[in-house]
């Protein structure tokens, strides 16, 4: 537990990373620009920095797990950016779904300063973050990435080093194509099964223990048996970002793709019935609509 770990970023999957860290006896500081966010992070016995350099000064591995690429290039290059920390023994783990180019710039900027950035996305959900139930894929300089994977056990169940600096991010695009698909066809299932005439609880026990289950069925299918997806553990609107970014990858790699090119046209139709705020599960109640599904 010797080495001290940072956050910037206290979102969703920020939160639960900070918690499990504490939680598994790690000193943990971290930044938010929510206070809320902050509060929590206090309330569960981290420090509260007030700018990204002060994690950054105060930490020995620094995680960010941010919204936009906009939040990233003033996390590590802006006013109290990481790059103005001093610190150039610190490691930056950045975890966010975002354009390889986007990191790829940040990565040399820090590396001017004489900072080491790993691309290190997490495979999982929010709910899967809570239960340390999370895959890391480390790439980069690799003796970073080995002194990384000393501390991963304190926030998920494993990690995988990929390569060079991008890679992770490119296998984070394989594994959310996945999930993107798995996703709406875990709902399509469900919504057929219902209208079927089959109750939603014993559709949900009886798949998960079939060939035809997923990993997105399981987490997910609670919240589809419900219909409740106020719980949020993937937002709507935030996985609108990761869909755009996997997209404009295949594209740029001319590759078709047309199963998951079909499924981003119903996350779009959640925004346009005002779901953005509703965990991604929600695409069950979408289908359901258009089924003409009573519940």
């Amino acid at each position: 537990m010797s080495k001290r770990i940072g956050l910037i970023g206290l979102g969703i999957m920020g939160s639960a990373i900070s918690g499990n860290f504490l939680k598994s006896g790690y000193s943990v500081t971290g930044f938010d620009l929510d206070p809320a966010r902050c509060d929590e992070l206090a309330g569960k016995g981290g420090t509260v920095a007030a700018s990204p350099a002060e994690v950054v000064q105060a930490s020995d591995i620094v995680i960010t797990s941010l919204p936009t690429t906009a939040a990233l290039d003033a996390v590590c290059t802006g006013d109290n950016g990481i790059a103005s920390a001093g610190n150039k023994d610190v490691i930056i783990m950045e975890c966010s779904t975002f354009p390889i180019e986007d990191k790829q710039r940040n990565h040399d900027a820090l590396a001017a300063a004489g900072v080491t950035m790993l691309d290190a996305p997490l495979s999982g959900t929010g709910a899967q973050a809570r239960e340390k139930d999370l895959a890391v894929y480390l790439s980069g300089d690799e003796a970073a990435a080995n002194i990384c994977a000393d501390v991963i056990e304190g926030f998920a169940r494993a990690h995988y080093y990929v390569g060079e600096f991008g890679n992770g991010s490119r296998m984070k695009y394989v594994a959310n194509h996945l999930v993107a698909i798995h996703n709406i066809a875990a709902a399509e299932a469900m919504v057929m099964g219902m209208k079927g005439g089959l109750d939603p609880q014993q559709i949900y026990d009886v798949i998960s223990d079939s060939a035809g289950t997923s990993r997105m069925f399981e987490v997910r299918g609670p919240m589809m048996v419900a219909d409740d997806y106020s719980d949020a553990t993937m937002k709507i609107s935030v996985w609108q970002k990761d869909m755009s970014v996997i997209g404009a990858f295949a594209k740029s790699l001319d590759c078709p793709t047309p199963l998951f090119t079909t499924c981003s046209d119903i996350y779009v139709a959640g925004m346009a019935q005002g779901r953005q705020d509703e965990d991604t599960a929600a695409v069950c109640a979408i289908l359901g609509e258009a089924a003409r599904l009573k519940r």
